[in-house]
């Protein structure tokens, strides 16, 4: 969730809070008679005219669609982004600080992975996940792969990711699925 989202919803809060406190409060002041400008009774003539009215399915029906639309973008905006942008290196300091770009970091370990014997297609990405980074590296393997030979290309790619970012805190995960058709080679003769 970003900032801004975190911002109108404290603001949003704060109002609809408000709102709801000066209702309540005014309630009480005519239901006890407490100020003498508030009419003793409501006139609710104006509100049986326009109910009447050929439009006012019409405008509710628009004032619906209008909550919809932002109850939507509401729940998107509360989606969790967990991806991250870029990764600190070592040898920051006050005279500049070192970075690196997470997708093309998980790119290339994807990459080095797709390599590997019996793997067909791998996918990568950086994410936060429980206070800890964690390279996210998803692998689709042939179904006669070697599981052994696999296993030791990620454990591989896990350690030389460890190594070139020399951080210690970024975990790897490596998901292997199964592919569910054979893929065609082609033949040499």
């Amino acid at each position: 969730m970003s900032r801004s989202t975190l911002a109108l919803d404290r603001i949003a809060t704060l109002v609809v809070g408000l709102v709801l406190l000066a209702a309540g409060g005014a309630a009480l002041l005519w239901w006890f008679d407490l100020v003498s400008w508030f009419p003793r009774l409501l006139d609710l003539s104006a509100v049986k005219d326009a109910i009447g009215q050929p439009w006012w399915p019409w405008a509710w029906g628009a004032a619906g669609v209008v909550l919809v639309l932002l109850g939507l973008w509401w729940a998107a905006a509360h989606i969790p982004d967990r991806g991250v942008g870029e990764l600190k290196l070592p040898g920051s300091s006050a005279d500049g600080k070192l970075r690196a770009a997470s997708t093309p970091v998980a790119q290339a370990a994807a990459a080095a992975l797709q390599g590997a014997n019996g793997v067909r297609t791998v996918r990568g990405r950086i994410v936060r996940e429980r206070g800890q980074l964690v390279a996210r590296l998803s692998a689709t393997i042939e179904a006669g792969a070697d599981l052994h030979a696999v296993a030791a290309a990620a454990d591989q790619v896990a350690t030389e990711l460890a190594a070139v970012l020399d951080r210690d805190d970024v975990h790897c995960q490596v998901r292997l699925k199964v592919a569910t058709r054979t893929r065609s080679l082609p033949r040499v003769t």
